[in-house]
């Protein structure tokens, strides 16, 4: 396995030396004075920082309100220099946790050029630059609110993508292509893949994030990246609901589907809360259930160590394919399969496995259409059979807006001539029909359509209840989510109350 080194022979500039190899005087990046903008937030990230708003736009400010300026830069390269000869000389491995050391021999250095609140300033970004990932690890540091972080050019500033404030600009970016290639490979020194001439694309899996990286000639910037990061962000019932994306009626009725043992999609755009609903509608499954989770690569799906019957398994594309996992989580026995996304055949055997009696919960790439799902499920890549996509009993639909954030945009029941739900519908493939009814728009319920909704019934039925008394359990239900999500409890910690709510 390749692990970056720092070599102290080479720290000025090598424009012919090997990326991995090159280690620099200067700073790879640049950190702009930030403007002064309304103050909303302040990240946590070792420095004095802010979120600020411009109107109906956030920016995120790494180091506000100061920047790197041209006065900086002679102090900053003797201190670097500084910091690379004596960890160089310890003949420790250079790395991410040696940052605190770099920071206070930086520190020192600078002590000589600037007063003592400078030094401390500029002292952060050459200890990122030299033992961390530059830009990278100073945005990592705040992995709890930051979702993706994204490079267009190697030269404009580097955006990202945060749960509570959606894109936000940064005031930091690269000094050149060498610069993002250097930080994207210290990165990426983990795996076994290198972002070089000769492969101008990478796409690795680094701990909890996803690292997708491309330089010239594909990327005609001359530089493209996207980390996606995974990991420690919570979401919460709060951040759900007050957030707008759905309100409590809305929770309680797909709380009544899970009940009721239902097969749902999640449907939307990417980054449009797919897996954030899914992640809350699981936490609706019982604790004693046996689930298994299946996703590629990130760990994105979380369950608490309540549910002691957790399996959870992970596909890729070029050894155990998500197929082949699916297929394995069948063999598990589970009372319901969840898998993070379906894109290829695997949905095959998802649906058959709802054939047996498995219901499951998932995700798709889709627009806003409860047809469009069906099609996109029956055509390749995915190729389901007629007679198994007639399981699919709900289609979510999750969109998007710059304005809004985040919002649950429909709900779809499905209602089936084959499974004798419905004499009437669309004609689908080998003579099965289906009609499509929407139960909810922009994260509200259409109380008309739930007298004769399929969850209400297909609850009322499992548990012998008349539709009545089920509408009054959708509102008893709502009211207990109402209350338990005035605060901040994890969605990952649904399940203990619901629990208690079931016993009590």
């Amino acid at each position: 396995m390749r692990r970056f080194r720092v070599n102290l022979k080479k720290f000025v500039v090598n424009q012919r030396a090997p990326i991995q190899e090159q280690a620099r005087s200067g700073m790879s990046f640049e950190v702009s004075e930030a403007n002064s903008s309304e103050v909303v937030e302040r990240p946590e990230l070792g420095i004095e920082s802010a979120v600020v708003r411009s109107g109906r736009s956030y920016f995120y400010s790494v180091g506000y309100p100061s920047g790197i300026g041209r006065n900086d830069v002679h102090g900053i390269e003797l201190a670097k220099a500084k910091v690379i000869e004596r960890l160089s000389s310890s003949q420790s491995e250079i790395g991410i946790g040696m940052l605190d050391q770099a920071r206070v021999l930086a520190r020192d250095e600078l002590l000589n050029h600037f007063d003592p609140e400078r030094s401390t300033y500029l002292s952060y970004f050459i200890a990122h630059d030299t033992v961390g990932y530059g830009p990278f690890s100073i945005l990592l540091a705040d992995r709890k609110n930051i979702e993706e972080i994204e490079v267009n050019s190697p030269t404009m500033p580097i955006t990202i993508y945060t749960t509570k404030y959606g894109r936000c600009a940064t005031n930091i970016r690269f000094v050149d292509e060498n610069s993002f290639r250097y930080n994207v490979n210290k990165l990426a020194s983990e795996s076994e893949k290198e972002l070089s001439d000769e492969t101008p694309i990478v796409d690795v899996q680094v701990g909890d994030s996803r690292i997708h990286a491309q330089i010239r000639p594909y990327a005609i910037s001359g530089a493209a990246a996207s980390i996606r990061i995974g990991g420690e962000k919570r979401v919460t019932l709060d951040f759900l609901l007050k957030g707008g994306m759905v309100d409590t009626e809305t929770l309680a009725y797909l709380w009544l589907a899970v009940d009721a043992d239902l097969n749902m999609v999640i449907a939307g755009a990417p980054a449009s809360g797919k897996t954030t609903l899914l992640t809350a509608i699981s936490g609706f499954v019982p604790l004693r259930s046996r689930i298994v989770t299946v996703e590629e690569d990130i760990n994105e799906l979380k369950f608490n160590d309540s549910f002691t019957n957790v399996i959870a398994l992970y596909g890729e594309k070029y050894r155990v394919t998500t197929k082949e996992q699916v297929l394995n989580a069948l063999r598990l026995r589970p009372d319901r399969i969840v898998v993070g996304e379906i894109r290829g055949d695997e949905a095959k055997d998802l649906f058959a496995g709802s054939n047996i009696g498995i219901p499951f919960m998932t995700t798709m790439h889709c627009n806003d259409d409860p047809l469009g799902v069906i099609k996109r499920l029956s055509v390749k890549p995915m190729g389901v059979e007629t007679r198994s996509i007639s399981m699919l009993d709900l289609s979510i639909h999750t969109a998007h807006s710059d304005f809004k954030g985040r919002r649950l945009s429909s709900i779809y029941e499905y209602k089936w001539l084959s499974r004798a739900e419905t004499m009437e519908g669309v004609a689908i493939g080998d003579g099965d029909m289906v009609n499509s009814v929407r139960i909810a728009s922009n994260g509200r319920l259409e109380k008309g359509a739930l007298s004769e909704s399929k969850v209400i019934g297909s609850f009322s039925k499992k548990y012998g209840f008349s539709m009545r008394k089920t509408m009054q359990e959708l509102e008893k239900r709502a009211r207990f989510l109402e209350k338990h999500g005035s605060g901040s409890m994890p969605v990952t910690r649904l399940s203990e109350t619901i629990s208690e709510y079931i016993n009590g």
